[in-house]
């Protein structure tokens, strides 16, 4: 009977441990299956339309061709890009949830609206890349009577008359950013009124239509209405004249002064995510940044490919974010 009991025993343990190899086994397998295994969020802090929106649209098609997973684009606009960055922030570092910030979205809101932008650029992601980089134009609408950029500071300078209506995207954006720069360089109060929206397309669009006066966005967003004669290009925030544009001047050549304003486009994921699903991220979206369908919309037309990553993309990103800084700093202690 003794005997009995020990060898049923023996077989009970004999099955357990059977049971449990059987799991571990299953376990290692699921370990060490390769990454991706189901769709990839792909998350734009913008409206669809907007330059953001058109360049990760490309990227997020380019990538799920690369990965063999549906990249799937989620438009999440509001507070200037901060609900999308933060709602990535607090997302799974699984490499199934991204980003697609601009410097905007990314640095410009964390320094102008800290009390909106629940996040830090530089602790809560994983920079993947920066593949394209654009200049903001200040434009005007033809029915403005604006024509140059001294028509612009001769209106915004006088203070009987009507204030000019400048379409910006928010707070941190390179438009109302520049205008806060003007008042410093000129040490005047400007006379405008800024009329923010959620995204660069329905910005566009009003401006476009005429219902404000002025706005900044980038050439490729403006161009057509600049061929028909709609909108009129003032004057490009940045360094260089644009090929597209020679004749226009840059703020630097008029001696103003302030941080890099261009905008840049890219992608990032949550800190935390697994170094092998970053490097793997990586090495597909530098590949989708030189395919022929993304240097279709992003090269030339005022932007400019490029591909930032790693070290290379977070010392940019805190370069910036301390430029900016300063410059707020600057505001805060010289108002005017």
């Amino acid at each position: 009977m003794f005997l009995s009991r020990l060898s049923r025993m023996a077989t009970w343990m004999a099955a357990l441990m059977g049971a449990l190899l059987t799991g571990l086994t299953s376990v290692a397998v699921q370990a060490a299956e390769p990454w991706p295994t189901k769709p990839i969020k792909y998350v734009v802090p913008w409206p669809a339309g907007g330059p953001t929106d058109t360049f990760g649209r490309v990227i997020a098609a380019e990538l799920s061709a690369q990965l063999g997973q549906p990249v799937v684009v989620e438009n999440k606009p509001g507070a200037t890009g901060s609900i999308a960055t933060q709602f990535v922030a607090r997302s799974a570092p699984d490499g199934y949830t991204l980003l697609a910030p601009n410097s905007i979205s990314f640095i410009g809101n964390v320094v102008a609206a800290p009390e909106m932008a629940n996040f830090d650029p530089i602790k809560d992601f994983t920079p993947i890349g920066i593949f394209v980089e654009s200049a903001i134009i200040l434009w005007a609408h033809q029915s403005s009577g604006i024509k140059t950029f001294e028509d612009f500071l001769a209106r915004t300078r006088d203070s009987k008359a009507k204030p000019v209506t400048l379409a910006t995207t928010g707070n941190g954006t390179v438009s109302e950013l520049f205008v806060d720069l003007l008042a410093q360089h000129y040490r005047t109060r400007l006379n405008l009124t800024k009329v923010p929206y959620k995204g660069t397309a329905p910005q566009v669009a009003d401006l476009a239509a005429g219902h404000v006066e002025a706005g900044g966005t980038d050439y490729a967003t403006a161009s057509g209405h600049y061929a028909a004669g709609t909108l009129i290009p003032l004057l490009v925030i940045g360094k260089q004249r644009l090929p597209e544009l020679p004749n226009i001047p840059t703020s630097i050549e008029l001696g103003i002064e302030g941080p890099d304003f261009s905008i840049w486009n890219g992608l990032v994921a949550p800190a935390g995510t697994p170094a092998e699903v970053v490097a793997r991220l990586r090495e597909a979206t530098a590949k989708a940044a030189r395919t022929e369908a993304f240097l279709k919309v992003a090269q030339g037309n005022g932007n400019r490919v490029i591909f930032q990553t790693g070290a290379e993309a977070s010392a940019r990103f805190k370069q910036e974010l301390e430029s900016r800084q300063r410059f707020q700093q600057a505001l805060n202690n010289n108002p005017l």
